[in-house]
């Protein structure tokens, strides 16, 4: 099932706030790293206006991608109560635009993953249903996993905070791991479900925090321990159809659903340096070791990149779940990303290799330099459409190569340190 964005009606916001008796309202808005930030008001000074006009702000404090003067425009259907601030808070995630021309920043990353969506729901004719698993690792104050009963009343916490904030939930689960668990928040049309996963990940931190715990969404953040990831889920609909399902076809999938996952596998190494985009990300992905690396669509063969989940046989259920993503992602550039490379696949039927076929001749990165080698020699995809510009991707390599690559290229290892 889908959850609908909520309609766009200030009535409805203005409600809210009486209704929960909020004190203040926070613009939300993510830079091209995928920070967040946010800027605090009273309550009481919103008003339908602000929804029209906006707020200016001077984007040089702000630094990394923003500069000079820029205006928030909060929109009316990305509004969120939160549960955990320590005064009854209303988030407003908000568009990034140019305040004289209205027009959206160049490396704004909503207005990137808004444009993905419009292009592949054109070109496709069908919606985009997108739903994400970010998972974490629960640590105690000594930095070792929770224990499973204080993460299963953590998750109950989180999954209870979420519906408050008017997200809708399925299910939570511990493990694999110890300390390791998630939420599983309803999935949705892609743009509201990044600004959902941003809005977790602010919940499940606050919320640990309360508890003398952490909440780590790094890929791995123990020697030996879990290795959290971010698998999407994706599926395109029309006219209340899931076009991704054929009663007749492999693991009852659609060839439109097979060259959608083809697309994302064959472009499986650029798409790393965006879904992937730490240096710690590739202690997850180690092609034979661990994680998600092997280009395949599997239904049993838990390394494979792509696969389709196949707990059950009911049309609506089937989708491309992609599994090398993770929590160290801006959710708006990976989304993005992978919807564009769905959508080549699409466009040139590219068939995925399923179970028994050979792979295709592509491999997930081994490191975060060699995937920003990878992303800058197949960047087309991306940029055809207009979605990404050149200028955004030479300035997502710059900003990993300066504090990512480098930082961890100058400093020693502490296991380095201790062999001969």
């Amino acid at each position: 099932m889908s959850d609908a964005t909520p309609a766009a009606d200030f009535d409805r916001v203005e409600k809210l706030i009486a209704d929960r008796g909020l004190e203040f309202a926070e613009f939300w808005f993510t830079d091209l790293a995928g920070r967040p930030w946010r800027i605090t008001m009273p309550a009481a000074a919103v008003d339908a206006e602000l929804f029209e006009k906006g707020l200016p702000l001077d984007g040089q404090p702000v630094g990394g991608s923003w500069d000079g003067v820029m205006l928030l425009l909060p929109r009316l259907d990305a509004v969120y109560p939160d549960p955990t601030a320590s005064a009854p808070t209303l988030a407003m995630f908000c568009d990034v635009l140019e305040p004289d021309a209205r027009a959206p920043l160049p490396l704004e990353p909503r207005h990137v993953l808004s444009l993905a969506v419009r292009r592949v729901e054109e070109r496709l004719g069908a919606e985009l249903v997108l739903g994400a698993e970010p998972e974490f690792l629960l640590l105690d104050a000594g930095g070792a996993p929770a224990g499973e009963s204080v993460v299963w009343d953590f998750l109950r916490a989180l999954a209870v905070s979420l519906g408050v904030a008017g997200v809708k939930v399925d299910w939570f689960r511990t493990g694999p791991a110890a300390g390791q668990g998630r939420v599983q928040m309803r999935a949705g049309p892609p743009l509201p479900m990044a600004d959902r996963v941003m809005f977790y990940r602010h919940l499940a931190a606050n919320l640990a925090r309360a508890r003398g715990l952490s909440a780590v969404f790094l890929p791995r953040p123990l020697a030996g321990g879990g290795t959290p990831g971010m698998p999407l889920h994706l599926a395109l609909w029309k006219d209340g159809v899931n076009l991704f399902h054929d009663g007749g076809g492999w693991a009852l999938t659609s060839p439109l659903c097979r060259s959608f996952a083809g697309g994302i596998l064959a472009h499986l190494p650029a798409l790393a340096a965006l879904c992937a985009p730490t240096t710690n990300s590739y202690r997850r992905l180690i092609p034979g070791v661990t994680g998600p690396t092997e280009p395949i669509l599997s239904a049993i063969d838990r390394t494979a990149a792509c696969r389709i989940p196949a707990r059950s046989t009911a049309p609506a259920a089937r989708r491309v779940k992609f599994c090398s993503p993770d929590s160290t992602a801006n959710p708006y550039l990976a989304f993005a990303s992978v919807l564009l490379a769905g959508l080549d696949g699409a466009e040139r039927g590219v068939e995925a290799p399923v179970d028994g076929h050979a792979p295709l001749r592509v491999r997930v990165p081994h490191s975060l330099e060699s995937a920003l080698d990878c992303l800058d020699a197949d960047r087309d995809f991306l940029t055809g459409g207009g979605a990404f510009s050149e200028g955004l991707i030479d300035t997502w390599i710059n900003d990993r190569w300066t504090r990512h690559v480098l930082p961890v290229r100058s400093r020693p290892h502490p296991f380095e340190l201790s062999v001969n």
